[in-house]
């Protein structure tokens, strides 16, 4: 595997916090592998609370946490337009199978124009923060296009991440309610040239060492590029974040595509990275020593010939939204991936698990 850790970026790395990091040491010999699979959605169309909610569309981006043996799922409801119509819920499971609706967390504000910055509202991550004794949500807001400047009406336009704080301190105040907080990243003076104009498009932090590390996405629309991601910092989670530099930015992990990443530190000090990627009934992970220097993507099918439900193509296959380690050495995933019902599109919920070759 190779590192995404040349001279120049280490040089860069240095400008910025003045001693050079112990370097990434290869992860080798880490494959993952699919073990076993829950045979169709565990969350699909006919589910009780997709139907109690008007959820025509289905689910799309955000993170599962594991709490006191209870998954939390923070996930996009597209309640009526896919990839349109969003509200950010909060469901929980004791078993990542049967799941139940709890909330609303954070609402859209309807209508995708230009001038509205909140028309869609997509969760990223969520983190406890132990300074604050309180979890953390974050979430990017997009605008429409301005067709008047030559933007195109349909697309996401300026990502500004926002933070949301829960109310309730402790961990226990995991289901809210949240009050946002500001934001965190957005289109500046700082933004690079790679970001293009949908960024900033996504928002995961993690911590490896003393410091926090962020993965954010960007993507031209016009001319059409590919979705690359890059890596801001900050000494707390709350911020201030700052890029890192060009050249070192972007990380250049995946070819053409990658989106949604989350970021864990493992038992043996490295750090396991998934995120949506290219393939049929694919997604896409990577590997780092050090949490800053990445290995190229390696993808994973998710369903196994006989046992697949979601559609073939490049995106239909969509987000993993966890990798939780468990105790039996295997990771718990769940995921979205899109599915005919009645001939309409339905992005469901999946389920399996992965384990080391």
């Amino acid at each position: 595997m190779k590192n995404h850790c040349l001279s120049g970026l280490c040089i860069a790395f240095t400008l910025i916090f003045g001693s050079l990091p112990a370097l990434a040491q290869e992860v080798k010999g880490k494959i993952l592998k699919m073990v076993s699979e829950h045979k169709g959605p565990v969350i699909g169309s006919s589910h009780p609370d997709v139907l109690a909610t008007n959820n025509r569309s289905g689910f799309e981006t955000g993170q599962v946490v594991k709490l006191d043996n209870v998954y939390h799922m923070f996930v996009n409801e597209m309640f009526e337009r896919p990839h349109r119509d969003l509200r950010i819920a909060h469901w929980t499971s004791a078993d990542a199978v049967n799941w139940k609706r709890q909330a609303t967390i954070v609402s859209s504000i309807p209508g995708r124009t230009h001038n509205n910055p909140r028309a869609e509202v997509w969760v990223n991550s969520v983190i406890f923060n132990e300074e604050e004794n309180a979890w953390n949500i974050f979430y990017v807001a997009y605008r429409g296009g301005d067709s008047t400047k030559g933007e195109i009406t349909g697309n996401d336009y300026q990502g500004r991440i926002w933070r949301a704080m829960s109310v309730i301190k402790g961990k226990d105040g995991i289901g809210g309610p949240y009050a946002d907080m500001g934001i965190m990243l957005e289109p500046d003076a700082e933004s690079q040239a790679w970001e293009g104009q949908q960024a900033v498009a996504s928002f995961f932090p993690y911590k490896a060492g003393n410091t926090w590390y962020a993965m954010y996405d960007g993507h031209y629309h016009t001319p059409k590029g590919g979705w690359p991601t890059g890596m801001a910092f900050a000494q707390k989670l709350n911020g201030p974040w700052k890029r890192m530099p060009e050249g070192f930015n972007p990380i250049g992990v995946a070819g053409v595509f990658m989106e949604n990443e989350i970021v864990y530190q493992l038992k043996d000090s490295s750090y396991l990275m998934i995120f949506d990627s290219f393939g049929d009934q694919e997604i896409g992970y990577s590997l780092s020593g050090d949490g800053i220097c990445w290995g190229k993507e390696t993808r994973i099918k998710i369903q196994s010939p006989g046992k697949t439900w979601a559609e073939p193509g490049d995106h239909y296959t969509r987000t993993p939204l966890c990798a939780i380690p468990e105790k039996d050495g295997t990771f718990t995933v769940v995921y979205t991936a899109m599915m005919k019902v009645n001939g309409r599109n339905f992005y469901a919920i999946g389920k399996c698990s992965v384990a080391w070759k």
